[in-house]
């Protein structure tokens, strides 16, 4: 890899840029990059570069007077690089997103994962006669609508958040964060005391037994990006999800209330833009509940906390799932667990519409806090399903893809991945098994910052699903494989009669789901 050394950052003594030396803002999630230490030759034998407890090789380029490491190839996630030379030290955190998702797309992923999936579920499996107890009714257009005014425009005797915001922006909580910088000794404030040796081995500083010429000074810098702040953040995503929502319902509302919905979103989206302050918050996190003093006194804070926790507690149905409390840096895998989800959630549908019955649901239970769902690895029937008129079976299983997974082997959970597989069996004949296969890693054709159709599967992986039909062909096997898919964030491709790739998008469930009903029934009718 060659780096040519481009303008330095004011700011900074750490910069990107790509293998042909164009400078870019930050790594690129899957890719390598060239980080340029900007200090002088004489200073290059004392560079060290960390990356969170990793060191980074130095590498020195004397021709272009450039000193660089190099970034190594990443997931999503949050990153700290610690630089020192000699006596500089500089902290820089890094935030690496998704490449092909945007901030929108992940929230709604893990809406959909805590809220909504589970709920249409659950509700699919009671249909099909499953001893689940009962569930909410998923309110009318009217009824969503009328409950997000209130949330956002408040009542006479509440706030509302399009009240909350501004006032939160005005008088935000803030926290002071320590840095330590070297400066001149008759501009200290606060000298640091602790460093005294490193002052003094600091080659022609000290002046006289009694006077240094430079000395560590403790400078302090307001940061937004505190609990409270992400609380509020998770509440205005969620609140977006919901009016997402609604605004794909406004087909069964009447004139009027779309020209309100639409009127509310409009709203929403410039309140939420004047709260500068949600864009120096991380991404947030599945809240845990911590109650803070400033949650308690500050009665801003205290209404957004009290909202929230009255939003999230009207589910009664949870997925039990650890990684959505660390979304960013574990969204390849909830990525793939929703485009699983999606599945069951299109193979119950079905089922329903056919007049299947639940024979048992082993991911889907009840507890004294209500229905709860968890994926279990297992190989065992998480679902079944059996038709009356017909005495077809329908069995879902998870089914765990042999091979490799170069780009996902240091993602979190990467050894939790699997696919889905749909077991069809029919009186007196071979047992068919359909399989759907999540993938978040993918190829690129070309630059698709604003265009998806660059994105095309990886090539082993339809080697995988062409390999797995041909596997399931052989005269001696217990099932034949009649239908394999991919579901991956790009265009639909097909790959023969029985292998395809369908898109797995975000911000288009509802046409993932729609594709997948279609496939199951054709096998299921």
């Amino acid at each position: 890899m060659v780096f040519t050394p481009m303008e330095s950052s004011p700011s900074s003594k750490l910069r990107f840029f790509d293998e042909t030396g164009a400078a870019i803002p930050l790594p690129v999630e899957g890719c390598k990059c060239g980080i340029a230490i900007d200090v002088i030759q004489e200073s290059w034998p004392s560079i060290s570069l960390k990356l969170g407890a990793s060191s980074l090789e130095v590498f020195f380029d004397t021709k272009e007077n450039l000193a660089y490491c190099e970034w190594p190839a990443c997931g999503p996630g949050y990153y700290e690089l610690y630089l020192i030379c000699g006596d500089y030290r500089e902290r820089r955190k890094i935030t690496l997103m998704p490449r092909y998702f945007t901030e929108s797309e992940m929230s709604c992923v893990i809406d959909e994962l805590t809220d909504i999936l589970p709920k249409s579920v659950a509700s699919q499996l009671l249909k099909c006669g499953a001893q689940l107890g009962t569930l909410d009714h998923k309110p009318s257009v009217e009824g969503e609508f009328f409950e997000l005014r209130r949330m956002l425009m408040g009542t006479t005797e509440r706030l509302g958040l399009l009240q909350l915001l501004p006032l939160i922006q005005r008088e935000c909580h803030h926290e002071l964060v320590p840095r330590t910088e070297v400066r001149d000794s008759d501009k200290v404030r606060r000298p640091d005391i602790s460093k005294l040796p490193g002052v003094i081995s600091m080659p022609g500083n000290v002046l006289s037994p009694d006077l240094v010429f430079r000395m560590y000074d403790v400078a302090v810098e307001s940061s937004f990006d505190t609990y409270e702040n992400r609380l509020v953040k998770v509440y205005v995503q969620a609140l977006r999800g919901r009016l997402s929502r609604l605004q794909g319902r406004m087909e069964q509302a009447s004139e009027e209330l779309v020209r309100d919905i639409d009127n509310l979103i409009s709203e929403f989206n410039l309140a939420c833009a004047r709260a500068t302050f949600l864009r120096e918050v991380k991404l947030p996190t599945v809240f845990t509940g911590r109650v803070t003093m400033v949650l308690l006194k500050n009665p801003s804070y205290r209404l957004v906390f009290e909202d929230y926790l009255s939003l999230t507690q009207q589910s009664s149905v949870t997925l039990s799932e650890a990684a959505l409390r660390a979304p960013l840096s574990q969204f390849p895998f909830l990525y793939e667990l929703w485009a699983n989800f999606k599945v069951i959630d299109a193979l119950l549908q079905v089922c329903v519409e056919s007049g299947f019955q639940c024979v048992s649901h082993n991911w889907v239970k009840k507890n004294s806090k209500g229905i709860f769902i968890q994926v279990i690895n297992d190989e065992q029937a998480a679902i079944e399903l059996i038709s009356p008129n017909t005495g077809k079976r329908a069995t879902l299983v998870s089914w765990k893809p042999d091979g490799g997974n170069e780009v996902l082997e240091d993602t979190p959970n990467h050894e939790r991945l699997i696919a889905l597989a749909i077991v069809i069996d029919s009186p007196g004949e071979q047992s068919k098994l359909l399989v759907f296969d999540p993938e978040y890693r993918v190829a690129t054709k070309r630059d698709i910052a604003n265009d998806r159709s660059g994105i095309a599967p990886m090539k082993e992986d339809v080697a995988d699903l062409q390999r797995w039909v041909e596997q399931g062909k052989a005269l001696d096997s217990a099932r034949t494989l009649e239908y394999a898919a991919m579901l991956y964030p790009g265009p639909r491709m097909q790959f023969g009669s029985e292998v395809e790739a369908l898109p797995a998008l975000p911000s288009d469930g509802e046409g993932l789901q729609k594709a997948v009903s279609e496939v199951l029934r054709r096998y299921l009718a």
